[in-house]
C-alpha cells in the first residue's frame, strides 16, 4: 500500500527517523496508527485544540506557583506504592 502524506506530516515523519528511534516511515506511521487506536480504545481520544489546552492550563499553573517538584512527586508515589504493597496488620 501506499499513502501521500501532505508536506508537513512527510516532515514529521522524516524528524522522527532522523531522532534514529525509528527505521522508516512505515514504522512511523504504524506507531502512531497504534498508538491512535488504542487512545481511542481507552476513551483517550483528544482533538489538538484539547491537547494544546491542556498545555496552556498546565503552563498556568507552573506560572502561578502551582508545580510540584519533580523528584519529590515520585518519591511521594514510590512511598504510596510501597504503602499498597505492605502487609496489612
Amino acid at each position: 500500500m501506499e499513502v501521500k502524506l501532505d508536506a508537513d506530516t512527510e516532515k514529521l515523519v522524516q524528524k522522527e527517523i532522523e531522532t534514529g528511534r525509528f527505521p522508516d516511515a512505515a514504522a512511523v506511521v504504524g506507531t502512531a496508527l497504534q498508538h491512535d487506536l488504542i487512545a481511542r480504545e481507552f476513551g483517550e481520544e483528544y482533538t489538538r485544540a484539547e491537547i494544546d489546552g491542556k498545555i496552556a492550563r498546565g503552563l498556568a499553573q507552573l506560572d502561578a506557583g502551582q508545580g510540584v517538584d519533580g523528584e519529590e512527586f515520585f518519591e511521594q508515589l514510590k512511598r504510596r506504592g510501597q504503602d499498597l504493597q505492605a502487609p496489612r496488620k
